[in-house]
């Protein structure tokens, strides 16, 4: 997937006939998943290049001065975007395009930049200063200025709610892995750069790669069931997601993931780490003894739920 980083990287024919839409897609949900298929079979009839114009954060964070617990990292959401037939994404910040009107940003974004005359609005998307491009308005404005504007389908839950990131995050934020997971259509997954850390899990005979996830929307801190994926491979593991009260007191919240087989060193490298099931609270024990043998009677249920195919 080709991906360009600010408007100053774009001119037209660096993309072949994009077909466009544009969106934070902040987890990749059920309801993006179906924009984006509407979005390939549009550019195979052209044919075309699928291509999304997304945001390095939520606008909504500019907008409304809200901090939001992402679901993807930026990388994590380019590599599930690619994935999915996304072959060219455009990642603006959004201040550079915050003022322009809906119709200043399809003639100065869309055509005037990546040269492109087609693009498809989720139903509920908007652009353009104060969302006045939605998908009533925009479709016109669209036709003033040669563009042609589809709108995509609308996506229900199963309950016949919308599907959006918020009730992701909320899913998440409780523990409901399976609600979350309905919702985003794919199990709650992870992405973080590994980082080094004090070294005391391989000394305690399950060592362990830390991983930077302080910015995400993440489950309640405790001891999960894990799938890694480093690459083209994967395995089963464990991952403690907490402050290591054993041996720390208000530290870092992390990531810490252990596959049993795996002992080299990983540190700068990116690993997706999929939550399949909460197995205990984090807790603090004695000492390195009592957690060493909590540690053997953790990796006894992970064998146990690989032996059941549960990961």
């Amino acid at each position: 997937m080709k991906v360009f980083c600010g408007l100053e990287e774009l001119r037209p024919g660096l993309v072949e006939e994009p077909v466009s839409t544009v969106g934070v897609f902040d987890g990749v949900h059920r309801g993006h998943r179906q924009l984006l298929y509407e979005l390939g079979v549009w550019a195979r009839a052209v044919p075309g290049t699928p291509a999304v114009i997304t945001f390095e954060r939520p606008p909504i964070e500019a907008t409304k001065g809200i901090r939001v617990p992402l679901l993807l990292s930026l990388e994590h959401r380019l590599l599930v975007l690619e994935r999915h037939g996304v072959e060219a994404c455009v990642v603006l910040d959004f201040e550079a395009v915050r003022e322009l009107e809906a119709g200043e940003f399809l003639r100065e974004v869309l055509v005037g930049r990546l040269g492109g005359t087609r693009l498809l609005l989720g139903f509920d998307s908007r652009v353009g200063r104060g969302g006045a491009g939605d998908a009533r308005r925009l479709p016109e404005i669209g036709r003033a200025l040669g563009v042609e504007v589809r709108i995509g389908s609308r996506v229900l839950d199963r309950d016949g709610g919308k599907i959006g990131s918020s009730a992701i995050r909320e899913a998440i934020a409780r523990g409901d892995l399976e609600r979350a997971a309905n919702l985003l259509g794919r199990p709650v997954s992870v992405m973080g750069r590994v980082v080094r850390g004090s070294g005391r899990g391989r000394g305690l005979g399950a060592a362990t790669a830390n991983l930077e996830v302080a910015d995400r929307a993440l489950p309640p801190d405790g001891v999960y069931l894990v799938r890694v994926f480093r690459g083209s491979t994967t395995a089963p593991g464990l991952a403690n997601l907490g402050k290591r009260p054993t041996f720390e007191a208000g530290g870092e919240r992390l990531l810490e993931v252990h596959v049993p087989g795996w002992s080299e060193e990983m540190y700068g490298e990116h690993l997706e780490v999929r939550l399949v099931r909460r197995l205990r609270e984090e807790r603090r024990f004695a000492d390195g003894a009592a957690l060493r043998e909590r540690i053997e009677s953790d990796l006894e249920a992970l064998a146990q739920a690989v032996a059941r195919g549960e990961i």
